[in-house]
């Protein structure tokens, strides 16, 4: 008898939280650390940035930003359940497009903001690697075939930041300040997520969160 949707989906997520739960155990400073990178980013200079380019319709951008990676990230997860690998997978790159595309609005800030909110990025990205292969193998996928859709995930992110990139110098004030204010509000809950799946204790965690911020804060006060 063939497995139902929803068991497939259970079988899923199980894999994919397990996955990551050892990853967490053996490097617990990385989620924090990005925390703190993407929550500096978004206080400091992300969208101080918008404000000051758009003024009061940051804030609206920032809840447009924020709404879109909640949806994109947990509701088509959710509507996975009657067809876990391919509603997954399409989940899986609209996501990763989205955070390229705000990763490269953080280089509208400047070069050493992109490049730290980059790093914040990647530390986020390692832990998901090998939870969306398990998360794809527990859907039926094989080991060939996952691999393969998690290559092109990278891929998206990679378009995403091009896509973004390429108009981000002839964009006006106005919409690079909408443009911030959308990635203000993705960083949000890229901090968010980053935090809610860290392992560690209380205390280390807070410290790391405080370095990454702090890296930013100490940017911002330089340049």
């Amino acid at each position: 008898m063939s497995s139902r949707p929803t068991d497939q989906h259970e079988g899923g997520d199980a894999a994919r939280e397990a996955h990551e739960e050892e990853f967490n155990r053996r490097w617990p400073w990385l989620l924090p650390l990005a925390a703190g990178i993407f929550l500096g980013a978004v206080i400091f200079e992300v969208f101080p940035d918008a404000i000051e380019n758009t003024g009061s319709s940051a804030w609206l951008w920032g809840g447009v930003g924020l709404v879109a990676f909640v949806l994109i990230r947990d509701g088509l997860d959710y509507v996975g359940q009657h067809g876990l690998a391919w509603v997954a997978t399409l989940g899986i790159w609209l996501h990763s497009f989205l955070e390229g595309a705000v990763t490269a609005t953080s280089y509208g800030v400047s070069l050493l903001v992109g490049l730290l909110v980059s790093i914040g990025l990647i530390l986020h990205l390692i832990p998901e690697v090998g939870a969306v292969i398990a998360l794809l193998t527990a859907a039926g996928l094989s080991l060939q075939e996952a691999i393969v859709r998690n290559v092109i995930t990278w891929g998206f992110i990679i378009v995403g930041f091009l896509v973004v990139s390429l108009f981000l110098p002839g964009l006006s004030r106005a919409t690079l300040g909408d443009a911030l204010g959308f990635g203000a509000g993705g960083f949000l809950y890229l901090a968010y997520l980053s935090w809610h799946e860290h392992e560690w204790t209380l205390l280390p965690s807070l410290v790391f969160v405080g370095v990454g911020a702090l890296v930013i804060a100490l940017l911002r006060a330089v340049t």
